[in-house]
């Protein structure tokens, strides 16, 4: 197939376009591994919860599980399977004012990963939104999925990833318990405080960055706290954190934490999750992006999809402008789907390391291939993902999944011209750049 001459297309494009500048806290890279893979994530896309081969419902009061009625902490919610919602990307956990079963005033949800997904050490993250009100209570945590091993709470751990007291809107805790059965446990903890605004008002990533001997807390990457002190009555350090773990999300009401709500506490309320992640530390990989790659890509698979490549090594991100358009230019105003002939473009900002860069993607509305009109409105929560993946400094694999169109795949791209290839070649195998 004859390659497309896009090259000075692209570049005459990129001209007019005004680009966003989003710090992309929806696609953080590892802080304390030099390398790391994502592994696992749910990312919310469909309109269900995915109970088949991620997540599990808790029901009940605790009782159920051998815990005292309230979940061994006096919460006063009923928990269902009739209180989440997966719509636009994003997971809701609903807590509501109402009676399902007798003895409780309140409903909500807990959900967990265990036998579905579990980790030993890397890094865990969720990007949320916390609900504000007294008797609010939402966490996103871990247990170990085998409490033979170490024994009951709290000998066999517990990883309280990112916890927030409604009342507190501003601050949330990060938090390990650890040392002998219940009431023999002890627990370690530090909080972090927002110096303006809430946890409430906008989403924030949270984070832990698990190794053999320690533990760091993240939000939206700044590290503010670290733990490498603990012990288990049932087993040698670093027990009892050395064995897998498994996701609880859950939003409680009331309880010894953050007692009960009062007459201002608003409901129906609600915690939101746009994607929780798990990425694992790796070994330096055979290519590292750098900046010998910026230059014209296409897809050789079809006339005309280009992609101008853009990688910033101060600050380790990637821009990419992706241009779906084909031979000829359809009549204004004809709808196009990716890969259809057409004149939609895209554009991708976000980290990289290695050899992969991870994307928010960005749908650009008002402006099409050749036009001198910038887009008109662009989310900065983005419209999906993409993540490319360099073979080499000639070719690389693009995954994407683009939900505001409801597009997804994975297509390959290679060099449009090889002005670069022997800078790219030399800054390959010289690490990360």
């Amino acid at each position: 197939m004859k390659k497309p001459n896009l090259t000075s297309a692209l570049i005459a494009t990129i001209g007019v376009l005004v680009l966003p500048v989003f710090s992309t806290p929806a696609q953080a890279q590892c802080v304390g591994f030099e390398y790391c893979e994502l592994v696992w994530s749910d990312e919310f896309d469909g309109d269900d919860l995915d109970t088949w081969s991620k997540w599990e419902y808790q029901i009940g009061d605790g009782s159920s599980e051998g815990l005292p009625r309230g979940w061994g902490n006096g919460e006063l919610q009923w928990y269902t399977d009739q209180n989440t919602t997966v719509a636009d990307g994003m997971l809701t956990i609903t807590a509501r004012k109402e009676t399902v079963e007798p003895g409780f005033q309140y409903t909500s949800a807990r959900i967990r990963t265990k036998y579905r997904a579990e980790w030993t050490y890397g890094r865990m993250e969720m990007r949320a939104k916390f609900p504000e009100g007294r008797g609010f209570w939402p966490a996103f945590w871990m247990l170990p999925s085998d409490q033979t091993i170490y024994g009951t709470w709290a000998a066999s751990g517990e990883i309280d990833i990112v916890e927030n007291i409604g009342s507190e809107p501003e601050t949330i805790s990060g938090t390990i318990h650890y040392g002998g059965t219940w009431p023999n446990n002890s627990s370690r903890g530090e909080e972090y405080t927002l110096e303006s605004g809430t946890f409430a008002e906008d989403f924030h990533v949270f984070a832990i960055e698990w190794e053999e001997n320690e533990i760091r807390w993240y939000v939206d990457d700044v590290h503010y706290a670290t733990q490498t002190e603990w012990n288990s009555t049932n087993g040698p350090y670093p027990a009892p954190f050395d064995v897998d773990f498994h996701f609880l999300l859950n939003l409680a009401v009331g309880g010894n934490l953050p007692g009960p709500p009062n007459f201002e506490t608003q409901f129906p309320a609600d915690y939101v999750i746009d994607y929780v992640r798990v990425y694992k530390e790796t070994d330096a990989p055979s290519f590292t992006i750098n900046p010998g790659l910026n230059d014209s890509w296409y897809n050789p698979l079809t006339n005309g999809q280009g992609f101008l490549v853009t990688a910033f090594p101060d600050i380790q991100q990637m821009f990419v402008a992706w241009f779906t358009y084909d031979l000829e230019r359809p009549p204004e105003g004809t709808p196009s789907g990716i890969g259809e002939p057409g004149h939609r473009w895209l554009i991708g900002q976000g980290p990289y390391s290695g050899n992969t860069a991870n994307l928010t993607v960005f749908v650009a509305e008002g402006g099409v291939f050749d036009s001198p009109t910038p887009p008109s409105t662009i989310d900065p929560a983005g419209d999906g993902t993409m993540t490319i993946e360099f073979a080499d400094c000639t070719e690389a694999m693009v995954t994407y999944n683009i939900t505001s169109v409801q597009e997804s795949g994975e297509i390959p791209i290679q060099r449009i011209v090889n002005d670069n290839v022997a800078l790219c070649e030399e800054l390959a195998g010289g690490g990360a750049q």
